[in-house]
């Protein structure tokens, strides 16, 4: 699943938030999804809650490589907000195919040689932990301040991760026009030490707009992050999403995307199904 994806949940939030407190800003996680936050605007969505998500991701691409790699994930993600805070905790399940020693989805890490071996291996994702805070700006505009770690539960023997212990910073900025928001984020990602890999610090960043009207918000995001190994590609990719309101507790989003550069994939899309306690 795309960070983008996530961005459409924060909006969702809040974009129903400004018309409760305006008064109080709420969000879902820049990379659970970005029209989940603008759609539900009665005023239990803005208490306090707990969410449940899971769903399933598919991706292929060459990545700058011969042979393509098809990767499938069914993530899972625990989320508590109270007030302007969040915390949220994720994981995946993940099967790969492809040229041994590549691991998709970390902007083109690939120590191996070009038409390499195709191997298939699975098994957990690392898990990823989010912190994030809330402040209201005035005049529709939100700010987040977003804390992340990524915890090296992933296999490095069978290239699922990179066995580093990863940190990263970012601010979040979200602008309600109405049915229409655009948001846009920033951040650094300090990558920790691999047996297997010489990885550097990166940048990265994106955008996006979302449109919202009743049961259903519709999300366009782009979304850029520097090759986490030098001389490696960029991740640059585009998502589009649409997120439906099958109740107040539950959601379902579907979304497609696509990549610019050798560090994404070429085409990939999935489904997720979000539940809410309280709130």
């Amino acid at each position: 699943m795309t960070s983008a994806t996530c961005h459409t949940a924060f909006l969702l939030e809040h974009k129903k938030n400004t018309g409760a407190k305006m008064r109080k800003f709420e969000k879902s996680l820049l990379f659970t999804a970005l029209p989940i936050a603008a759609m539900f605007a009665s005023p239990a969505w803005a208490e306090d809650y707990i969410q449940v998500s899971t769903g399933v991701d598919y991706s292929s691409g060459d990545y700058g490589d011969t042979v393509d790699t098809d990767f499938i994930a069914v993530p899972f993600s625990v989320k508590y907000k109270s007030d302007d805070f969040y915390l949220k905790a994720s994981t995946s399940w993940i099967d790969v195919r492809g040229p041994s020693g590549f691991i998709p989805g970390d902007g083109g890490v690939n120590p191996g040689n070009p038409g390499g071996q195709v191997v298939s291996r699975s098994g957990m994702g690392d898990i990823n932990l989010t912190a994030g805070y809330s402040l209201y700006l005035g005049g529709n505009t939100f700010f987040d301040a977003v804390g992340k770690v990524k915890l090296p539960t992933a296999s490095e023997a069978k290239f699922l991760g990179t066995g580093s212990t990863d940190f990263t910073a970012q601010g979040e900025i979200l602008h309600s026009l109405g049915d229409v928001s655009v948001a846009a984020f920033g951040g650094r990602r300090f990558n920790g030490s691999s047996d297997l890999f010489d990885l550097r610090d990166v940048w990265l960043g994106g955008a996006g707009v979302y449109y919202t009207k009743d049961k259903v918000a519709l999300g366009l995001d782009y979304e850029w992050r520097q090759g986490s190994v030098a001389g490696a590609p960029d991740r640059s990719e585009a998502t589009a999403s649409l997120t439906y309101k099958l109740s107040d507790a539950l959601r379902l989003q579907g979304y497609g995307y696509t990549g610019f550069a050798d560090g994404s994939p070429d085409l990939g899309g999935g489904l997720q199904l979000l539940f809410r306690f309280g709130g």
